[in-house]
């Protein structure tokens, strides 16, 4: 039995949404996704998901047209690689809000934060989508994270695939 019921039909855009990105493995795979995982184990290792959850929401993720699994490398068994379409990238907006209304209403007890910085000008994000202070759209060719957990550099440059 379904833990709950199916909104992909419903009048209501964010109930759509949600049916689509409301799964917060999946939105914890998007931001891996932008950050430059490509692959199962890099998935699974950057976030801790257990493998049958990881493969669910991949196989999701795909049919949802997020993510684009296309095979890399040759052999008898070759490897599957996950990359950003079009439509994942366009849910970075979404990630950037999570984090901002997170940094407001339910901050890190250390202080540590994901930083979000418009690569153009290098400003601190205040907005999802648009920088405040040059104007430049955050997407994925113009906005670099800072990891909270060791501090490390993310630019997403490149996390998409058209």
């Amino acid at each position: 039995m379904p833990l709950r019921s199916d909104w992909s039909g419903k009048p209501c855009s964010i109930a759509r949404g949600v049916e689509v990105v409301g799964d917060p493995w999946v939105l914890v795979l998007l931001r891996e996704a932008f950050a430059g995982a490509v692959r199962f184990e890099e998935f699974a290792g950057r976030t801790g998901i257990t493998d049958k959850a990881l493969s669910a929401r991949l196989k999701r993720l795909v049919a949802a047209g997020l993510l684009e699994r296309v095979a890399a490398g040759a052999g008898a068994r070759p490897r599957a690689e996950y990359r950003l379409t079009e439509a994942g990238a366009s849910t970075l907006p979404i990630l950037h809000a999570y984090a901002l209304w997170a940094e407001q209403h339910a901050p890190h007890p250390e202080g540590r934060r994901l930083g979000i910085n418009c690569r153009g000008c290098g400003a601190a994000a205040q907005s999802a989508d648009v920088c405040t202070a040059c104007g430049r759209r955050l997407d994925a060719d113009n906005v670099r994270w800072t990891r909270p957990s060791d501090g490390a550099h993310v630019d997403l440059e490149g996390a998409r695939t058209d």
